[in-house]
């Protein structure tokens, strides 16, 4: 390609590329309003290529051909990240009762400082009948993206701690992954828990024994290609 035509091409490249990334990651606030915000986008782009060329016919084929090879990416993208969900239905413990506040810390803090607890305390708290609930939280929606459900920290009768999702929806994704951070802006330090089940239905996941769930209190799930946020849940 010469350099006069690949100038119009880049140009019309670069308008498409940045006006979707602003648009879906800093301006839409939910799936459906990017959808309708990228449209109208590449309509604009498109009349203005369209436009631009009728003069320049000679450019034509290079403005919009690279048009139409990035509208067909993005629709073939938006259709696999953005519109087939995943659906999972796990059979996960559900708590029966909230651990007693005097013993909560203890039970989110992990193994180690839970066995100072113990050594400290003369008696130990009897062993509950069933599963107990140790903190929960609901989902948001986060960075353009919509989610519900709860979260749930679970410890069960043999004293290992789960995380789980019920009621659960987020938007879908491309290789979304599960957090525990200590705030839900700052990501650098967190808790990996792997990669997400589904984007629909009941899931759990197993928390290490040393995890200091005082400390890392918000659920982050996120979409490590695009490095956003589907969805958050603090958990208290």
């Amino acid at each position: 390609m010469s350099r006069d035509r690949l100038v119009p091409a880049l140009v019309v490249a670069t308008a498409l590329g940045v006006g979707l990334l602003v648009l879906q990651r800093w301006v839409a606030e939910t799936k459906t309003a990017a959808i309708i915000l990228v449209a109208i986008w590449f309509a604009i782009v498109g009349v203005a290529a369209v436009f631009a060329t009728s003069r320049r016919p000679e450019l034509r084929g290079a403005v919009l051909g690279t048009f139409a090879a990035i509208l067909i990416a993005t629709v073939a993208t938006g259709y696999v990240t953005g519109f087939r969900d995943t659906k999972v239905d796990e059979d996960v413990v559900m708590a029966a009762e909230r651990v007693p506040n005097a013993e909560r810390d203890s039970a989110l803090s992990g193994s180690s400082a839970a066995a100072e607890d113990e050594r400290a305390t003369p008696k130990k708290p009897e062993k509950p009948a069933g599963p107990v609930e140790l903190a929960t939280g609901d989902f948001t929606g986060a960075d353009g993206h919509a989610g519900s459900g709860v979260a749930t920290v679970v410890r069960d009768t043999n004293g290992s701690r789960s995380l789980t999702f019920t009621d659960f929806e987020v938007d879908p994704g491309p290789q979304v992954v599960v957090w525990l951070t200590q705030d839900e802006s700052n990501l650098d330090d967190r808790i990996e828990l792997g990669g997400l089940k589904g984007n629909v239905g009941d899931q759990a996941y197993d928390l290490p024994d040393d995890a200091d769930l005082r400390r890392y209190d918000t659920v982050v799930l996120y979409c490590t290609p695009f490095t956003v946020r589907i969805a958050v849940a603090p958990l208290s």
